[in-house]
């Protein structure tokens, strides 16, 4: 027959490349002489006259007889999925709806006929040219080679290549050059390879499939309630163990069984009965149990739903256990009483006093100036108490703005108010469940906190902001104040029923300069705290520099000690002298002392830069000086007003508060209003440095 010669011709570039790339792969070039054309190309490009023609579709027919001799033999060749580009179409999820895209109709439900006979079990909707509309759920393509024909707002296509030439277009050529080589067995298992190919990942699902079922079994077992999932057909398709101890019954008779004959007939009717992605609490077995059922919903089919259940006696202890964590991210207390120091006769009554109503859950309520230890006092109760193990919740009322503290405080619902977090916040009585909460400057609470807080200590029961669920607390209060609370109700600052319910164990904290013999011991305790962390040796004071600390008043009682002692730490080398003292005026203004005397300012305002109160300071010390007479609260909320500055005037009334107590400003009695002292002026004129 002389040279064998086999043309192939396409109707598009891609098709024709993947023909040549089969050829390529079987060895035909070995055997034959291969050409391949596109029907445009037949106009220029002459078909040799003893070849074999071999078309991709009969649409090329007509046009091809334009071009070659009567006499040429034309075989139609029958065409097949390229099984070897299948492994995406393998990860497409069973029974998803697919576009199957191809340049004609006939062309398209082909396709999908052979996609389904290997096994590939999605649901097809054959795409053509022509077509505008298709299901509206449809996110995924498949294409033999016509991307192009992919409608745009399709999220992902896959392109499984242009359809290549079946085996029996081969045993054909084969045929016409009278079964001559190639070898049609070495042909036909060429051709295999990528049934082969197909069939090896096709097992690999297989297997992946048997894994991941096993790896649902451990998973589901480990999840601490019931979980039962029943099908659309009424089969029950996975139960854990914590359900089948429930129902009492073994994995082989229910798994795979009929639901309505093999779970209990109650039960089953229970179930069955429950409302769609709703919690419920049902009587069961007489025990109250949590109920949320599911529908299980797969690429938007439904198959089944799944019922997650357990005993309520179990919520609650997890409940619990889950408020005795939070202990560990910081809500406990650290002080106890043997880190209380002190020797004098007033402070060991109050140890005395305080550890003999530690016994109890009765309110404590602790009365005394700022900087006295009263917050240590009350976390030294709680350890003392029953309560213990339990968890210690403080919460600054003067620190924390109106608007913030009751969310704090009573926790709230998702979507209460704009900015709420997903899935709501627990608040601080919640936390404190079994515990003790420590309510600090409770003096300086709002009427409205007031009034919440009267039902919580009236009732022990909270409700959220923006709920409306009662939530009972069970929980030890500690109350502390600075304030003369008398005073507050009798000028109807402060409600006389709240101040009966906090004011049932009173302890008054005396002030420093009350037990002025516990001065050295407080003193040295924080010495060797700042040298220690200062990596420096210790100091020690002179008799006269000793003097003048025990004449001191401390007007900031203990924290205005532990300040002092935290500037000595930076400025002293072996003894403090009285001119190393801060309060010592005479030592107060020397010149060899201005570098000292910018640490000390720096120092003294360090509490001021914690609090994030600084620049609150500065602009309140600005007012009142500017007036140049004594001014009231109302005067300088007006002019912080005016200047555009946000402050609540519980706020105000606590920073006024810490520059009384510093020195900074004079309050006059009776509503004589405050005034700035030189110590005020001397810190402006360090902020204009």
């Amino acid at each position: 027959m002389g040279e064998k010669t086999i043309t192939f011709i396409t109707l598009h570039d891609n098709t024709l490349r993947d023909i040549m790339k089969q050829c390529y792969e079987l060895g035909i070039m070995d055997d034959f002489n291969v050409e391949g054309r596109t029907i445009t190309q037949l106009a220029y490009q002459p078909i040799t006259a003893s070849s074999l023609i071999v078309v991709s579709s009969d649409r090329i027919i007509p046009t091809l007889k334009l071009h070659c001799p009567e006499s040429v033999h034309i075989i139609v060749a029958k065409r097949t999925i390229n099984y070897a580009n299948l492994r995406s179409v393998l990860d497409v999820p069973r029974g998803v709806k697919t576009l199957l895209v191809n340049d004609s109709k006939e062309r398209a439900i082909d396709t999908i006929e052979l996609l389904k006979n290997v096994g590939i079990q999605l649901d097809f909707y054959p795409f053509y040219p022509g077509m505008t509309s298709y299901p509206e759920d449809i996110v995924i393509a498949v294409t033999p080679g016509e991307a192009n024909l992919v409608p745009s707002t399709i999220a992902k296509v896959i392109d499984i290549g242009s359809r290549i030439i079946d085996i029996s277009t081969w045993i054909e050529i084969s045929a016409y050059f009278h079964y001559e080589a190639p070898d049609l067995s070495k042909l036909a298992a060429q051709y295999i390879c990528s049934v082969v190919y197909i069939t090896q990942e096709l097992s690999r699902e297989i297997q992946k499939t048997h894994l991941l079922h096993k790896h649902l079994e451990v998973i589901v077992n480990r999840i601490d309630d019931g979980v039962l999932a029943i099908d659309e057909q009424d089969i029950v398709r996975i139960v854990n163990d914590k359900a089948l101890a429930i129902l009492k019954q073994e994995s082989q008779q229910v798994i795979g069984q009929t639901a309505s004959e093999c779970i209990q007939a109650y039960f089953y009717q229970l179930i069955y009965q429950l409302p769609f992605e709703t919690e419920e609490v049902l009587n069961w077995e007489n025990q109250s149990f949590f109920f949320r059922k599911t529908h299980i919903v797969i690429e938007g089919k439904n198959y089944g739903f799944l019922v997650i259940f357990r005993r309520a006696s179990e919520i609650n202890k997890l409940e619990h256990d889950y408020r005795r964590k939070q202990m560990s991210k910081g809500l406990v207390a650290k002080y106890m009483f043997h880190d209380l120091l002190g020797v004098s006769a007033s402070f060991k009554k109050l140890c005395h006093i305080a550890k003999q109503m530690a016994k109890g859950n009765s309110t404590i309520l602790l009365l005394g100036e700022t900087g006295t230890g009263k917050e240590l006092l009350a976390q030294a109760i709680h350890n003392v108490s029953l309560r213990q193990r339990e968890p210690f919740v403080g919460v600054n009322f003067a620190a924390i703005s109106e608007s913030l503290l009751e969310s704090e405080l009573f926790g709230y619902e998702e979507g209460a108010f704009t900015g709420a977090k997903k899935g709501g916040h627990i608040g601080l009585f919640e936390q404190a469940h079994k515990g003790t909460i420590f309510l600090d400057e409770i003096g300086d609470a709002s009427a409205a906190i007031q009034n919440r807080l009267l039902r919580v200590l009236q009732e022990r029961e909270i409700m959220k902001v923006g709920g409306n669920r009662i939530i009972p607390v069970d929980i030890r209060v500690i109350a502390a104040t600075n304030r003369n609370l008398q005073e507050m109700v009798q000028s109807g600052q402060f409600r006389s029923d709240l101040y009966y319910r906090l004011n049932v164990l009173p302890v008054y904290v005396p002030p420093l300069r009350d037990r002025k013999e516990d001065i050295p011991v407080l003193a040295q305790n924080f010495i060797v705290k700042f040298c220690r962390e200062l990596q420096r040796p210790v100091f020690r004071f002179s008799q006269e520099a000793m003097n003048c600390m025990l004449s001191y008043d401390w007007l900031g009682n203990i924290r205005e000690l532990e300040n002092v002692i935290q500037y000595l730490a930076h400025v002293v080398e072996e003894v403090v002298s009285p001119q190393h003292l801060l309060f010592n005026k005479e030592s107060s203004r020397t010149v060899q002392d201005s570098v000292g005397m910018e640490r000390d300012w720096e120092l003294l305002c360090q509490s001021y830069v914690a609090k994030g109160f600084m620049d609150d300071i500065k602009v309140i010390l600005q007012i009142i000086r500017q007036a140049q007479r004594a001014v009231g609260r109302n005067y300088v909320m007006n002019q912080l007003q005016d200047k555009g500055w946000n402050m609540t005037e519980q706020q105000l009334r606590y920073r006024m508060q810490l520059l009384k107590q510093d020195g900074f400003i004079e309050v006059g009695r009776a509503r004589q209003g405050s005034t700035i002292t030189s110590k005020g002026v001397d810190l402006l004129h360090y902020f204009l440095k």
